[in-house]
């Protein structure tokens, strides 16, 4: 078994990573789809002879863009979770130069 010893920094870095990244590929993903595959009306443009489809639009799942506020908004609440509460006990107060 692995065993990681991150500090509170690092564990922040990587769940506000990760649900960043979880989101963008959410997003990255829907947009992926080609438009045939969708079940919406598509319109036909033609490139360089050759007909091109493009969606009328896109249909978004009723979740994703709640997910898409939600979830890095509690992900940085995760991150800054010390300070929405108390100050850190880690915190060291440094003497400002003069």
């Amino acid at each position: 078994m692995i065993e990681l010893n991150l500090t509170h920094r690092e564990k922040s870095i990587v769940v506000v990573t990760a649900a960043v990244t979880f989101v963008a590929g959410y997003w990255a993903g829907l947009w992926a789809v080609p438009p045939q595959a969708l079940d919406v009306p598509v319109d036909v443009s033609y490139r360089a002879g050759e007909q091109v489809y493009h969606a009328a639009y896109r249909p978004v799942p009723d979740h994703l863009p709640v997910l898409s506020v939600a979830l890095p908004l509690l992900s940085f609440a995760y991150a800054f979770r010390d300070e929405l509460v108390e100050d850190s006990s880690e915190s060291v107060e440094v003497p400002a130069d003069d």
